[in-house]
């Protein structure tokens, strides 16, 4: 699941290059992306779900990680669940909901903005809270068209996202959390 969420274009570079050192900016940015969403939903979820009997509660105490670790790869990429997801506490589906929206990356078999989008958006916040008028990733230059691109498409699938969810909270009468999961 992983590997296709990487995208064909990360595979190749890893495939030619085969040292991180060598790999293209895009693709450590793909793989550093795709580790601390990874590492962080997962702990997350075990956080939030380890003692909720609709979710990980009700598994043994070593199936736990695993599960909350497949909960936080599944969710970008394949949409498999190994528990009900309608099981969930708020926080975790919101979290569940923000990792769908990121999905995997360009090239990839996986939906959403993209993981290259949402490291350009976060890397704009970073140097924008510095006071900083140019995004930069290890002293390289991200042009001003891509970080507009990515704020562009960012917010016009925040947008969608937000009016979808609302019309079939209101129009199925289900709590809104419920309906931004479903959309």
């Amino acid at each position: 699941i992983v590997l296709g969420g990487l995208g064909f274009f990360v595979w190749e570079d890893l495939l030619q290059k085969r040292c991180w050192r060598r790999l293209q900016l895009y693709s450590k940015l793909v793989l550093g992306i795709t580790a601390v969403l990874i590492v962080c939903g997962a702990v997350f979820f075990l956080w939030t779900e380890w003692n909720n009997p609709a979710t990980l509660g009700e598994m043994p105490a070593w199936q736990r990680p695993l599960n909350a670790l497949f909960q936080s790869v599944t969710l970008r990429t394949a949409g498999y669940a190994t528990f009900d997801q309608a099981g969930l506490r708020d926080s975790s589906a919101v979290l569940a909901i923000l990792l769908m929206l990121v999905g995997g990356s360009s090239g990839s078999t996986a939906g959403g903005l993209k993981t290259a989008t949402a490291g350009v958006l976060m890397l704009a916040l970073r140097d924008g809270l510095r006071g900083r008028e140019q995004v930069t990733l290890r002293g390289r230059a991200i042009p001003q068209r891509r970080v507009m691109d990515a704020m562009t498409l960012a917010l016009t699938v925040l947008l969608l996202f937000l009016a979808a969810s609302m019309a079939l909270s209101l129009m199925d009468r289900v709590p809104f959390v419920q309906a931004a999961f479903e959309v």
